[in-house]
C-alpha cells in the first residue's frame, strides 16, 4: 500500500483582490455595470438598492464606490452618509434629469434604427456596436428586447454578401427564441467560410486583369506595327468588304454573314434574330422584341410561334379576307396596296410556328370602310411581302381598347365606344375570317393647261404683259390670237 498523503485545503480567493474600475466623463455606462457586479461580489449591492440600516455593509459599499471615482467627485459627494445617496448622486450627474434621459434615449434609438453594417466591417465589429447601444439603452431605463435586436442585426447586414445565410436563418430558426449570441456565432462562421472564397475570387480576377492588360498591350503593339512594310502609310484597315473609316454608301456594302448588300455583319438581321432567339431560350422573355435603332432604321424581330401561315387560305383566293387570330401578337399583311400610310424604314424578320423566317418591309396603318360608310383605322400593321394572308391580332386589338367576345359559332369585336366593328363566323378549320373593305388609297388627278399657259411656258415664262404685247402687235410669228389669262 502506498503512503498516506495529507490533503491541505486550498486558500480561498479573497474578494479584495478585485480591482475597482475608474469612472470618467465618458464611461459611466460601463462603469455602472462593473460596479454593480463588484458590489454584488462583496454582498453589499442590496444596501445600494434598499438603503438598509446595516452600517458595516454601508461602509464597505461607500469605500468601494469612493475608490472608483476621481478625487474631484469625492469632494463633491463626500458629505453624503449612505451608499445609496452616493450612488444616486453619481447617477444624477452622469445620466441627468428625466428630461435629459428621454432626450438621450431618443437619440440612441435613432442611432439604433439608422445603424447598418458597412462592407469593410466584420461581424464582431458590428455586433459590438449593437451591444454597446443596447447597454446604453438599458442604463437609461429602456431594455431592447432580444428578438428585436436579432431582427435588426439580420436586416442591417450587407444584402449582396449575406443574403443567402440571412434567408436560411429566417427559414430554419425561430427568431423570437434565438439569442443574439447564437446568431452572431452563426454569422461569424459563415463570414470565415466566404472569406476564403473572396480571396480566391480576387486572385483569379487579378490574373484575369493581368491577362487582359497583356493582351491589350499586344493588340496595341500590333496596331502600331501594322502596315510598316509595303504600303506602310495605311493604318486601321477595316474588316468588312468595302468598309473604310469614311462614310460609305450602304447599298454597295456586302455583309460577311449573309452575302447581301445594304448592311454590315454587325447589324445583319439574321445575326440579330439569332441572338434574340438565344436570349428567348435563356430568359423566356416576351414573345415580341423590338431591336434598337441601327443606321437610322428601326430593326424589328417578331416571334409569332403560335402562328402557322400554312393553315390560312391565301389572299389570292378572295380579296379583303382577314383572319382574326388570338395566337398572333401583331397585325400583319402581305398586301402593300392596303396601306394608307406606311413607314418602310421599319425592317426586320418574323419567325412563325413552322420555323419559317420572313422579312419585314414596313409598318403602317390601314383604313377600312364599313357598310354604312364609316371609316376605321387599323394601326401598327406590319408589311410582310411573303405572307399570303391578312391577320388581325385579337390581343393587340384589346390593347387598343376593343372588346372581344366569343359565343357559339360567332366572334364579335366591339370598339372602345361600344359599337360593333366585326362579327365573324367560325369556319370548319376553327378559324374566324371576315371580309373587310379597304379604302382605295389611289388618287387619280388630271390637269389641263390653257393656251396662254402653254405659250407662257414655251416663251421661257415671259411676263403676262409682254405676252399680251407680242400677240397684240404680232411681234412673234406663229403665236395664235388667244386670250391671255
Amino acid at each position: 500500500m502506498g503512503d498516506i498523503v495529507p490533503i491541505t485545503k486550498p486558500k480561498e480567493m479573497s474578494t479584495s483582490t478585485i480591482q475597482c474600475p475608474m469612472l470618467n466623463s465618458t464611461n459611466y455606462t460601463v462603469w455602472g455595470l462593473k460596479m454593480r457586479i463588484l458590489l454584488r461580489v462583496h454582498k453589499v449591492w442590496d444596501i445600494v438598492e434598499t438603503e438598509s440600516d446595516d452600517a458595516e455593509k454601508n461602509d464597505i459599499a461607500m469605500a468601494l464606490i469612493f475608490q472608483s471615482i476621481p478625487e474631484a467627485a469625492v469632494l463633491q459627494i463626500g458629505g453624503l452618509d449612505t451608499a445609496k445617496k452616493v450612488w444616486n448622486a453619481i447617477k444624477a450627474k452622469h445620466v441627468g434629469a428625466e428630461r435629459v434621459r428621454e432626450a438621450r434615449l431618443q437619440t440612441l434609438m435613432a442611432e439604433f434604427d439608422k445603424l447598418t453594417m458597412k462592407d469593410t466591417e466584420t461581424i464582431d465589429d458590428f455586433s459590438g456596436k449593437l451591444s454597446e447601444i443596447c447597454s446604453k439603452s438599458a442604463a437609461l431605463g429602456t431594455i431592447i428586447e432580444e428578438p428585436k435586436l436579432v431582427r435588426k442585426f439580420l436586416k442591417s447586414l450587407p444584402r449582396k454578401k449575406f443574403i443567402h445565410i440571412v434567408a436560411s436563418l429566417e427559414q430554419v430558426l425561430d427568431l423570437n427564441t434565438t439569442s443574439f449570441e447564437d446568431i452572431t456565432g452563426r454569422l461569424k462562421a459563415y463570414e470565415e467560410r466566404i472569406q476564403g472564397d473572396d480571396e480566391e475570387s480576387q486572385e483569379d480576377q487579378g490574373k484575369l486583369m493581368y491577362t487582359n492588360t497583356e493582351s491589350q498591350a499586344n493588340r496595341n503593339y500590333s496596331n502600331e506595327s501594322r502596315g510598316r512594310g509595303r504600303g506602310g502609310r495605311f493604318y486601321n484597315r477595316g474588316r468588312g468588304r468595302g468598309r473604310t473609316n469614311e462614310a460609305r454608301d450602304l447599298s454597295k456594302v456586302t455583309c460577311y454573314r449573309c452575302d447581301k448588300l445594304g448592311h454590315y455583319a454587325s447589324s445583319c438581321p439574321d445575326r440579330l434574330l439569332k441572338l434574340q432567339e438565344t436570349k428567348e431560350d435563356e430568359v423566356n422573355d416576351d414573345d415580341t422584341h423590338e431591336g434598337e435603332k441601327l443606321m437610322m432604321h428601326e430593326v424589328v424581330f417578331l416571334n409569332e410561334k403560335n402562328v402557322r401561315p400554312d393553315k390560312f387560305a391565301t389572299t389570292s383566293d378572295e380579296e379583303n379576307i382577314w383572319y382574326l387570330d388570338n395566337g398572333a401578337s401583331n397585325h400583319m399583311t402581305g398586301n402593300r396596296s392596303y396601306f394608307s400610310r406606311i413607314d418602310e424604314s421599319v425592317t426586320g424578320k418574323v419567325r412563325f410556328g413552322d420555323d419559317s423566317r420572313i422579312d419585314i418591309k414596313g409598318k403602317g396603318s390601314i383604313l377600312f370602310v364599313s357598310k354604312d360608310g364609316e371609316k376605321k383605322i387599323l394601326a401598327d400593321v406590319y408589311f410582310i411581302p411573303d405572307l399570303r394572308s391578312n391577320i388581325i391580332s385579337l390581343g393587340q386589338a384589346t390593347e387598343s381598347g376593343c372588346d372581344v367576345r366569343m359565343k357559339g359559332n360567332y366572334l364579335t369585336l366591339y370598339g372602345s365606344d361600344g359599337k360593333l366593328l366585326v362579327k365573324a363566323q367560325r369556319s370548319r378549320n376553327q378559324l374566324y375570317k371576315v371580309r373587310m373593305e379597304v379604302e382605295n388609297s389611289k388618287c387619280l388627278q388630271i390637269t389641263t393647261l390653257s393656251d396662254s399657259a402653254k405659250w407662257h411656258a414655251r416663251l421661257g415664262h415671259v411676263g403676262i404683259n409682254t405676252l399680251k404685247t407680242m400677240i397684240k402687235d404680232d411681234l412673234v410669228t406663229g403665236i395664235p390670237s388667244i386670250a391671255v389669262e
